[in-house]
């Protein structure tokens, strides 16, 4: 079995948020239910795994810990960090107050804040096309061990 909190520390290992430090610091409680939600996205985009991503719960004294069923091999941790960490970049994305213009009637202002969005938006696809090829690289250096129906 793998604790979810190995995919949380590779994660956290490429993103920098001062935000997501605060909460753990704050409420680590907190931090993990986040991190959870996004690694549940994550889960959900890693089509063609080969170790099961099933996953439950067990009571550690008064904590929940979360488990997957399998035991994941470092690629399979570091290919679910990446897209929680796409989870993570497409949430702060869609956060309207990064979307709203301030109130600034300087075009310079409107302008920068366009090509941020833009810059953003771009990045996200960057990612989500390296998160895709990790994935096929991942799938074909373990070509022997997938599984295909319809008789190939």
């Amino acid at each position: 079995m793998t604790n979810f909190k190995v995919v949380y520390d590779r994660a956290m290992g490429r993103l920098r948020d001062y935000r997501l430090d605060n909460l753990f610091i704050k409420d680590e409680d907190a931090f993990y239910d986040f991190m959870r939600q996004k690694l549940y996205e994550s889960i959900d985009t890693f089509n063609g795994c080969l170790s099961d991503l099933t996953y439950h719960s067990e009571k550690v004294g008064t904590v929940t810990e979360w488990y997957f069923d399998s035991t994941l091999t470092t690629k399979e941790t570091s290919i679910l960090a990446y897209g929680l960490i796409i989870a993570w970049m497409e949430q702060n994305m869609l956060d309207i107050t990064q979307m709203n213009l301030h109130l600034n009637s300087k075009d310079f202002k409107n302008f920068s804040e366009s090509q941020n969005l833009k810059q953003k938006s771009e990045t996200l696809d960057k990612m989500r096309e390296d998160m895709a090829r990790e994935i096929t690289e991942y799938q074909l250096k373990n070509l022997s061990n997938l599984t295909f129906f319809g008789g190939v």
